[in-house]
């Protein structure tokens, strides 16, 4: 067993050389307002916003106040969200806006996207930005992230259940060596989160923060 999980570690670091090695490539070819896309399993996906854990069923909260996604800025330079859609496969969608303030996310640094940024009702979860109109699914379900221009950067689409982590109360986490839209798509790569919310939030999640190990 101890074999099989190393093995497992090592194949996703190299995975993941192998996706920063691509992407450094990339950027340093092309500019940010043309960020290639990159052809695999997803979809065509361009990859600098990467969907890294989402809670689609907290326990201690209702899902209207407790949902959150976690995204990750993969640039060297803040990339502004304002103006990007969230949507997913069923056609539900939120255009971020935060009234031409920008939704900002520091180069190699994670905000959160959630159903309320009041810490009181959304089980002590420091959201950055709040949707209206859009919501995870706790069976099968997905998240797509594009442009303004409709260019998808990333998206995730889970089960409920067969090949996806899927306990309720604890958010679901891409390995930290695969955050990467290059990679994120495979649900071997993704576990439940182990660490409580807070002294008095049992839930589990690591929002803003490394992800946990993948046991």
């Amino acid at each position: 067993m101890k074999t099989e999980v190393l093995t497992s570690v090592v194949v996703v670091a190299g995975l993941a050389t192998q996706a920063q090695a691509q992407m450094q490539t990339q950027m340093q070819a092309t500019p940010s307002s043309a960020f290639p896309t990159v052809a695999f399993a997803g979809g065509m996906q361009t990859g600098e916003v990467a969907i890294t854990e989402f809670m689609k069923d907290p326990s201690t909260v209702s899902d209207t106040r407790g949902e959150w996604i976690e995204v990750r800025n993969n640039l060297p330079h803040r990339v502004n969200l304002e103006g990007w859609i969230l949507t997913d496969d069923a056609g539900n969608w939120h255009v971020i806006a935060n009234g031409g303030n920008g939704v900002r996310i520091r180069p190699g640094r994670s905000i959160l996207l959630g159903a309320s940024t009041d810490m009181a009702l959304n089980g002590g979860v420091a959201v950055d930005y709040q949707w209206s109109g859009y919501s995870l699914g706790n069976g099968a379900d997905s998240v797509i992230l594009t442009r303004p221009n409709g260019v998808m950067v990333d998206r995730v689409a889970w089960d409920d259940g067969v090949l996806w982590p899927d306990l309720p109360g604890r958010s679901i986490q891409v390995r930290n060596e695969a955050r990467y839209a290059f990679l994120n798509d495979d649900p071997s790569l993704w576990c439940h989160s182990s660490t409580p919310l807070s002294p008095t939030n049992f839930d589990t999640g690591t929002p803003g923060m490394d992800n946990d190990p993948c046991l």
